[in-house]
């Protein structure tokens, strides 16, 4: 199956899962959800502990449930045979928040994002190394209504600047050093469970699903992704191009949930001299 038909596979699976219910869940319980999610995107493959070999840094408890920064780390001895990241926020309603596939210019060592949480949950990251092994780490954080907190935008002021786009680049100190860049996607990235404050309607569910990043036309990372990510998506990441004497261009490319494409392109600056 393609990437995007299986995600939305996966996804449909986990959405079909219990959720935590009433009181606050026990860890036994939290243990539980875990393990049935993790067959859920898994099947049966072994997850293993990822010990120090990968982190989320997050805060334990969170100032915005609707925008949480949280970064996936991975040790520097295991970065290079990632081929893959996912991201799960155990107590959402779609738990499966991201999925990042890397290309050969991905530096893995670190992958940061803004996601909204719903209850006090655990997130799971879970590398995936090119030989097929998962190694999966936990972090607990308080939060709570980030699914269904307002939007920090009057919608049509976010339709009138959907799709655009913001690059930036750190400087780097030599031609050798990894790009680090952090990208901003214009797009309210609906979760259908928001409220019209002025209609009392339900806003539909309308979220960025694919998010692809090229460099010369190779691929630094294929993200997919739900209703999970923030309004205007923010990542933040590095790459190693093959010829870092050679400044290329990056490209940047959305596909959303209601089927529109946004694309958009920006030279890559040259090491700095020193």
């Amino acid at each position: 199956m393609s990437g995007r038909v299986t995600f939305a596979f996966l996804l449909l699976l986990v959405l079909a899962l219990p959720g935590p219910a009433g009181a606050e869940p026990t860890e036994a319980e939290r243990m539980a959800r875990w393990s049935d999610l993790e067959h859920a995107i898994f099947g049966d493959r072994v997850v293993e502990d990822a010990g120090s070999l990968v982190a989320i840094d997050a805060p334990a408890r969170a100032e915005d449930a609707a925008i949480v920064p949280v970064a996936i780390q991975v040790a520097a001895g295991l970065a290079p045979d990632v081929r893959g990241l996912y991201l799960v926020i155990d107590n959402n309603p779609s738990p499966l928040a991201a999925h990042f596939v890397l290309g050969p210019l991905a530096e893995a060592r670190e992958i940061a994002t803004r996601v909204r949480i719903d209850d006090y949950t655990y997130l799971h990251a879970v590398a995936e190394t090119a030989d097929g092994r998962l190694y999966a780490t936990a972090r607990f954080i308080k939060a709570a209504g980030g699914c269904s907190a307002p939007a920090g935008k009057d919608q049509a002021l976010a339709l009138e600047r959907l799709g655009k786009m913001k690059l930036t680049f750190a400087d780097r100190s030599s031609p050798d050093a990894p790009i680090a860049v952090k990208l901003l996607v214009s797009h309210p990235n609906s979760s259908g469970l928001q409220m019209d404050q002025a209609t009392r309607n339900y806003i539909p569910a309308d979220f960025m699903q694919s998010l692809d990043v090229t460099y010369n036309g190779q691929l630094v990372f294929r993200l997919e992704s739900d209703i999970a990510i923030s309004e205007d998506p923010s990542f933040s990441f590095s790459f190693r191009p093959f010829d870092p004497g050679n400044p290329g261009v990056i490209k940047a490319e959305v596909l959303d949930s209601s089927q529109r494409h946004f694309s958009q392109s920006w030279p890559v600056p040259a090491a700095a001299q020193m």
